[in-house]
């Protein structure tokens, strides 16, 4: 695959994991201050693990480090910022 290709792949599985967590959570506003919500804090694991596996498996089939690099960059920051959404203090 050459470097141009791989790049693309990169970004286009990156764009995947947005519409993961879009389809499983609701938006981030929502989910601030909602500490106590088992039902989000088992949709936002689902929704990390799902994103993970697809990372994965593109890097897996492709042999790219790149979609390791980028896509899964991607999915580590959606899984911080929801993470720390949910645990957010309300008022704050």
């Amino acid at each position: 695959m050459k470097p141009n290709d791989r790049l693309a792949l990169a970004v286009a599985v990156a764009a995947l994991v947005p519409s993961v967590y879009g389809a499983a959570l609701p938006p981030l506003a929502t989910v601030r201050g909602e500490m106590d919500n088992v039902a989000m804090a088992s949709a936002e694991t689902h929704a990390m693990w799902t994103a993970a596996g697809i990372v994965g498996a593109a890097a897996i089939v492709s042999g790219s480090g790149e979609v390791v690099v980028i896509a899964g960059g991607m999915a580590a920051v959606y899984a911080i910022m929801y993470r720390r959404a949910r645990k957010a203090v309300p008022g704050t």
